[in-house]
């Protein structure tokens, strides 16, 4: 029994590192590389914050982080 249940674990042990090292073999191609263009940021006029420019609020050419700093900039006015 003892000598059945080793060869049984060296068997799997063995399975195992087999098929680790297929795997490892072949790069990842499910990982994304960040090849993103880098976007242009703009500072929010009130806080100062900056946020690439997709994300801001503009406003007759002011930018704005959100629609609380826009409308706190109109009451200004």
């Amino acid at each position: 029994m003892g000598i059945r249940l080793l060869l049984i674990l060296l068997t799997l042990w063995a399975l195992f590192i087999i098929v680790r090292a297929y795997i490892r073999r072949f790069p990842k191609k499910d990982v994304k590389k960040n090849n993103k263009i880098a976007a242009n940021m703009v500072q929010c006029k009130v806080c100062g914050t900056y946020l690439p420019e997709a994300e801001a609020l503009q406003h007759q050419g002011t930018f704005f982080c959100s629609r609380e700093h826009l409308m706190q900039r109109k009451d200004e006015k």
